[in-house]
């Protein structure tokens, strides 16, 4: 691997980024991600199956602490109520995406570096700031390790480059000097994991992963606050990230850092479900309008080979999901579900719950095929594009998508994330005054106070049942 001195590179982005340095597009894109990331939350804290035992096991810390879990309003020490939010935020994998590195940036690095901002009595404008940050260092890492190699190698991405990301935003929320942050990367380095062996049997272990990296970035920060001394080359050095976490990397990435806001080019998720099914289920739902369900012969769904390996392999189990998480990354089911309902938020995927051996919507499981051909693969990592060939007694009906809904190219907008944030607090039994409240601290952030955003969150949770 061509040496690099990506560690330094990193630590001197991070310490160089201030609010000063973001635009007014990237303030008003972090705005509306950090809405989408507590609506997302709430309806995690209500729908999601795993989150009572989440609670149980990394709650705790009652009202002495200093951090804010949202959808419960408990205060808890930093890197516990970090943990919590994180894993909320990805329980019902609803939240942003990034699709050139693979990840979900918001997970691990909001929950971070509002932990720390609440801890510092940091201004909301620090908070934005660390993370923007957050973003970049996530996703130059995820592009680093190459996605397809990094899953080769068995590891999730969100986890892993969400440890490093998460580092970056609590750290410049903290404060934290270049040589400081080659620390906190170095400790880093040290806890970076996450295993794709959930797959085998729809563990909630994929939930957990951005909350333990988001308690991750907050101890590694507090670390080298504190003067500890991490590992030099966290990144590039001999036993560091790049050689240990993928067969291919490409270090050229880090010459990117700083040359773009990543945020701007990650996506909001219109569907709970793997994001390689998204420009799918796109198409699935046009075709869904004129056909019906009964006269479906065949579906072939054409996906990059990483969104084969997650959703279509092997194909006689994902034709047969047993719960939410099997559903989530099961394209033969969101194709039945598509193509059945004409729709596919979060309501529609937990009603099917109740009815996984419908024998219509087994049918439909079963008639879908998902492959990969050079037309889609050829785009990736670019493009996570779809093509659908539907047969039916009455022809056949085909698509293909590009651009998923959601995407930069296809942005939802203040109103998409707003009707979004509504549909899961209101889902989650938040009344109106609260959610609309909420809003408007989010959207004003630039001159409220953390303290606004967290008394405001405290009361939703409260207006809940």
């Amino acid at each position: 691997m061509p040496s690099t001195d990506a560690t330094a590179k990193v630590a001197a982005h991070c310490a160089e980024t201030s609010f000063a340095s973001l635009p007014a597009d990237v303030r008003e894109k972090l705005k509306r991600h950090l809405l989408d990331y507590l609506g997302v939350t709430l309806g995690a804290r209500e729908h999601a199956e795993s989150t009572p035992s989440l609670l149980a096991g990394l709650g705790g810390g009652g009202e002495g602490g200093e951090a804010t879990v949202v959808g419960t309003g408990e205060r808890q020490a930093p890197d516990r109520a970090a943990a919590v939010n994180g894993a909320l935020a990805h329980s019902l994998d609803f939240d942003d995406t990034h699709r050139e590195s693979s990840l979900h940036p918001g997970a691990p690095v909001i929950p971070a570096a509002l932990a720390v901002a609440e801890r510092e009595g940091a201004t909301t404008e620090r908070l934005l700031a660390g993370v923007s940050a957050g973003f970049d260092v996530a996703c130059v890492l995820g592009r680093a390790v190459n996605p397809d190699a990094h899953y080769d190698r068995g590891f999730h991405g969100t986890a892993t480059c969400g440890t490093f990301g998460a580092i970056a935003a609590a750290g410049v929320v903290a404060g934290l000097s270049a040589d400081e942050f080659e620390s906190a990367f170095g400790v880093g380095g040290s806890q970076a994991a996450g295993s794709l062996q959930f797959l085998s049997n729809g563990a909630w272990n994929k939930r957990l992963h951005p909350g333990l990296a988001a308690r991750r970035g907050v101890t590694a920060v507090s670390l080298a606050a504190a003067g500890f001394r991490g590992a030099d080359e966290a990144i590039e050095g001999e036993y560091g990230f790049l050689n240990g976490y993928t067969g291919d990397p490409n270090p050229e990435a880090f010459d990117r850092l700083g040359d773009e806001h990543t945020v701007m080019e990650t996506a909001l998720k219109p569907y709970p479900c793997c994001r390689y099914m998204h420009a799918a289920i796109d198409a699935l739902t046009e075709i869904g309008e004129e056909v019906r369900p009964s006269e479906v012969n065949s579906v072939v769904v054409d996906l990059p080979e990483p969104g084969v390996r997650l959703t279509g392999d092997p194909i006689e189990r994902k034709r047969r999901p047993s719960n939410f998480v099997d559903c989530q990354f099961s394209m033969p089911f969101a194709s039945a579900l598509a193509l059945s309902t004409g729709e596919a938020g979060l309501a529609a995927f937990l009603d099917a719950q109740t009815r996984l051996d419908d024998p219509a919507l087994r049918g439909l499981m079963d008639a879908t095929d998902v492959v990969s051909t050079e037309t889609v693969q050829s785009l990736f990592p670019d493009q996570w594009a779809a093509r659908v060939v539907v047969e039916t007694d009455g022809g056949t009906r085909e698509r293909f998508v590009e651009t998923a809904l959601g995407e930069p190219e296809k942005p939802l907008g203040w109103d998409g994330v707003t009707e979004k944030f509504e549909s899961l607090a209101g889902s989650a039994g938040v009344g109106e005054d609260a959610r609309r409240e909420l809003v408007t601290v989010v959207r004003e952030f630039e001159d409220r106070s953390v303290a606004d955003l967290t008394d405001a969150v405290r009361r939703v949770a409260a207006a809940a049942p």
